[in-house]
């Protein structure tokens, strides 16, 4: 295997395992580290296994979540659940079929991370002082579901936006936590299916992509370990300061 390449899988799979988690954008933080880093020549494919790595990752991680609502989903609260992920995954779902091509386009430019990136600050920002009156279940699913589909804009945070948007709606922040990363498991899902065509199952690439989702997974349950006990101690918003020190970053030193 080439040394170079390996060790390029490494750190992307580093990052995207940390910041998939972290409310600071994977998709913002691997454009921004391949122009920083001159890793320009890492195949978008990449990015696919290393989401396919976090998904490992929040299978693993939320498994007596995923066990119980799979053998008992005929329980009230477990069927409640269910339907509420099947909801906020609808406008996400159209988000993805419609409107997939023109957002994937901005990661062509760099210079929209910065402007991106203090959205997800703002919205950091009020997840920790912005409350709203709880409203009905399932249009609070929806609303959720339309902030992470919007999340594929590079530097825009899916965690970020739907776990701020669950506590600006008075959800609470051990049922934000577990509904955001719940809700991902189909959205990543159908992201892969959208890109499956692209996949190189015969190519020489195999060996790093297969790597950069196995580090990603690994990172990505360190990551998650780490982010719920942030949550439950409401320092959540905390992100937003490194989110405001990332834009710099990227108007500075992104072209």
């Amino acid at each position: 295997m080439d040394p170079i390449l390996l060790l390029k899988v490494f750190i992307l799979s580093l990052i995207q395992g940390f910041t998939e988690f972290f409310p600071v954008s994977s998709s913002g933080h691997l454009v921004l580290f391949q122009s920083l880093l001159n890793f320009k020549d890492i195949p978008l494919i990449y990015d696919i296994f290393f989401h396919m790595g976090t998904l490992l990752a929040v299978v693993i991680y939320f498994f007596s979540d995923l066990k119980e609502l799979t053998l008992h989903f005929y329980k009230r609260k477990n069927f409640h659940f269910i339907l509420l992920i099947i909801t906020a995954s609808i406008p996400t779902a159209i988000i993805g079929l419609f409107f997939k091509h023109p957002l994937e386009s901005l990661f062509d430019k760099p210079e929209m991370i910065g402007y991106m990136l203090i959205v997800t600050a703002i919205f950091l920002f009020f997840s920790k002082y912005v409350r709203f009156p709880k409203i009905n279940d399932f249009v609070s699913a929806f609303i959720i579901g339309f902030f992470q589909g919007i999340a594929i804009i590079p530097g825009i945070s899916r965690s970020g936006f739907t776990i701020s948007v669950a506590l600006i709606l008075s959800l609470g922040y051990l049922f934000s936590f577990r509904f955001s990363f719940i809700l991902s498991i189909p959205a990543i899902l159908g992201a892969v299916v959208l890109e499956f065509n692209d996949i190189p199952f015969k190519s020489e690439h195999m060996g790093y992509l297969i790597t950069g989702a196995v580090l990603s997974a690994l990172f990505g349950i360190i990551a998650l370990s780490i982010l719920k006990k942030i949550v439950l101690k409401e320092k959540f918003h905390y992100f937003a300061y490194y989110c405001l020190i990332a834009a710099i970053v990227s108007f500075v030193f992104v072209k």
